[in-house]
């Protein structure tokens, strides 16, 4: 009898860490299921980011938007908002009232808004009290309005300025 209790009290010995050790395996299989499948996930994008000079001229009826640098702005990817008033209004601009301008030396199609590149919005005038109508907003001569790039996509603004209409 003897024998068979020290072979008992090996066994005894041998069952906890075996437990321990398929505890260990199972949780690492399952932190290495969870870190695959978070990894999987795809994030949106981010938007891009550049920078620009906005201009509006009423005798010319257009804002100029001008490319200084960063990245390209693809103009299916993009509206254009305008922000006026008190209180604060605002639309987006048709798409059929911007154009792209691509300069001479640009590496980029013409409906892409790269350094060096021009985008102009185009609006109709009011003579009889000098105001413009942009995304049926009414800006006036002198007055302070803002214009908004936004990504389409994040519904983000990519670049925001207050401009002033001028003569």
């Amino acid at each position: 009898m003897d024998g068979s209790r020290s072979f008992s009290r090996e066994d005894k010995g041998v069952s906890p860490v075996i437990g321990v050790m398929l505890m260990i395996v199972v949780t690492v299989i399952l932190a290495a299921a969870v870190s695959s499948f978070s990894g999987s996930i795809s994030q949106k994008d981010t938007i891009p980011q550049a920078t620009f000079r906005i201009s509006a001229s009423y005798s010319e009826q257009s804002i100029t938007i001008e490319h200084l640098g960063g990245d390209p702005i693809i103009e299916d990817f993009v509206k254009f908002e305008i922000t006026s008033g008190r209180p604060k209004m605002s639309n987006y601009v048709e798409r059929e009232n911007v154009t792209f301008y691509s300069s001479s030396s640009s590496a980029f199609a013409p409906s892409v808004l790269g350094p060096g590149n021009v985008a102009k919005i185009s609006f109709e005038t009011e003579d009889t009290d000098k105001h413009a109508d942009i995304a049926r907003q009414w800006i006036y001569i002198g007055t302070p309005f803002q214009v908004s790039i936004v990504d389409r996509e994040t519904d983000q603004a990519i670049y925001s300025t207050q401009i002033v209409m001028q003569p």
